[in-house]
């Protein structure tokens, strides 16, 4: 059983004045979004880290749109039809590849500089595209230029307040509306409440569930968790993509190589050096990921070793440094030289497919509460993201809900009615319970990220995941983690909900489809599985894909 609330709000509680709206995530999702509110209406944005550390900073590939011919959106969108394994919305894949080139222009007046080539921007390939699309600044560094000129950009507007390195902990809820959101003071360690006529969640990835991942640490799946609690429905959850090319560093870290140098020509190499993805699709090394790791895992398991090789050594050196300056300084600094050197690499959990149902406008299953990112599935992506269709999307339907809530802020905006209600939630003060103080934390996230990695990862079988849900029931009910202001504790509340929704999801698609792979259904199954999950409050609802038209059931 999921606690409503990580901290129970009769609890004694700071209420602060309203806001137009209240924005989780400073990411390229959230912050777009804020910033076109911030023109007319008061926004606050809340974020976990500094504005800097988010998802969007380590995008190193680029960001896809159809803005030079004969490329054209039509193609956008069939192969990021094909990438999603059959169960993209088309209506919503529509709204991205047709929305994605004005979003271009956007960023460009506001100064994000993307690289020029013979007095064009530069555009390149990655897998799953049969068109160079992709746009990229900085070389590999793309999603660090976007967010650091974005960044700079809001903290010059005035009706922007930012609340860094700040935990929120849940949304309030009265109806199914959504009011505003709880959050810890990290100065005070007290519980707060932040009061607004809309609440947008872009909070981001869910990566640190698993032991290698591409994401940043805050990656801890807060607002799944969140949303799931105050009752908002979640899909496509089991959808978790894995990049296939990732770096461990000297030091033990992990540093994606991004899927741009396999775009640029780079081949993949299994430890006898043989080129293994030319038999496996017509794409070869240009193939969707899913696919790609699907051929990974039975290399490794053939050969029997946990790497393959990246190898650009065909390539021309001059082009390699300025193309790739990050990736070509990074294996330097460990001894590796990427125009002479085979590179060792393998998989980590990278992107959630799925996460807070949306629909075409960015509005979840709860009144006022919107959602965009990676934390939201719109429909767009389907069993398999498309490369490079992240950012874009983030700033697709961060611009559909800034319209939305731009039309509907002037009528919101009714004397005193928000704080009414907000007091209708709070009850008297209580007593703060006392819990075992002395439970590791650490090691049950360690023990969560082994358990997701070995039993809910790239392959998944039903006797797996009961053992995970095993380890997932077990604490997930825990009062020790729940009236706490220890935010390592909040955070693996939020992971025990968001592994749970997983392993959930997982066992009901009994197929093999996209980035689920079930080791006892190996196979695609349209017939009884061509249709998305939805998880929601003791509850679970399906929508049929026919014919392209989703149709609940």
């Amino acid at each position: 059983m999921v606690p409503r609330y990580l901290i129970d709000p009769s609890q004694k509680v700071k209420v602060h004045k309203p806001c137009d709206c209240t924005v989780i995530g400073s990411g390229i999702a959230g912050l777009s979004t804020a910033i076109r509110l911030s023109g007319r209406h008061r926004v606050k944005v809340i974020t976990k880290s500094s504005l800097r550390e988010s998802t969007t900073w380590y995008a190193q590939g680029g960001i896809a749109a159809a803005i030079k011919k004969p490329d054209l959106w039509k193609n956008h969108y069939e192969d990021t039809i094909i990438a999603g394994q059959g169960l993209c919305d088309p209506k919503a894949v529509e709204i991205l590849v047709k929305n994605a080139p004005r979003m271009i222009e956007d960023l460009i007046e506001q100064g994000i500089n993307f690289d020029i080539s013979e007095g064009e921007i530069s555009l390149t390939t990655e897998g799953g595209h049969r068109h160079p699309r992709i746009l990229h600044a900085g070389g590999d560094a793309t999603g660090e230029e976007i967010e650091k000129k974005l960044v700079k950009y809001a903290r010059n507007l005035d009706g922007i307040q930012f609340l860094p390195n700040y935990f929120a902990m849940d949304l309030l809820t009265l109806d199914n509306r959504c009011l505003g959101v709880t959050g810890l003071n990290p100065h005070t360690n007290m519980l707060e409440i932040h009061p607004s006529f809309f609440t947008v969640l872009a909070s981001g990835g869910i990566g640190q569930l698993y032991e290698l991942s591409t994401n940043p640490p805050i990656s801890t799946g807060d607002g799944v968790a969140m949303a799931y609690r105050a009752g908002a429905a979640v899909m496509d959850i089991e959808f978790i993509q894995f990049h296939p090319t990732v770096f461990k560093t000297k030091d033990g870290k992990l540093f994606l190589i991004s899927e741009a140098l396999r775009g640029e020509g780079a081949f993949l190499k299994d430890k006898h050096g043989k080129r293994f993805m030319i038999d496996a699709h017509p794409q070869a090394e240009l193939a969707p990921r899913d696919i790609v790791v699907k051929e990974m895992v039975k290399v490794m398991k053939a050969t029997d070793s946990n790497f393959v090789y990246i190898d650009a050594t065909h390539l021309s050196p001059s082009m390699l440094k300025v193309r790739f300056p990050n990736i070509y300084y990074k294996l330097l600094e460990n001894g590796l030289n990427l125009t002479k050197d085979l590179i060792k690499v393998s998989f980590a959990a990278h992107y959630m497919n799925g996460g807070v149902k949306t629909d075409y406008e960015g509005l979840t299953s709860i009144e006022d509460l919107y959602s965009c990112g990676e934390v939201s599935a719109t429909g767009a992506h389907g069993a398999n993201r498309l490369a490079s269709n992240s950012l874009i999307e983030g700033l697709v339907y961060g611009w559909n809900i800034y319209r939305q809530i731009d039309k509907k802020l002037m009528r919101k905006r009714s004397g005193g009615k928000l704080q009414k209600e907000i007091g209708s939630l709070l009850g008297p003060v209580g007593q703060q319970e006392h819990h075992d103080k002395q439970i590791d934390t650490e090691d049950i996230i360690h023990r969560l990220k082994k358990t997701m990695s070995l039993k809910a990862g790239i392959s998944r079988d039903g006797e797996s995941l009961n053992e995970a849900a095993g380890l997932v029931k077990r604490y997930i009910g825990s009062p020790a983690f729940y009236n706490t202001s220890d935010k390592r504790k909040a955070e693996l509340a939020n992971m025990l909900v968001t592994a749970m929704l997983i392993i959930k999801a997982a066992s009901l698609r009994k197929e093999s489809r996209g980035t689920h792979q079930r080791i006892d259904f190996p196979d695609k199954d349209d017939k009884r599985w061509k249709k998305h999950i939805l998880l929601q409050k003791d509850k679970i609802g399906y929508i049929e894909v026919k014919d392209g038209r989703h149709t609940k059931s």
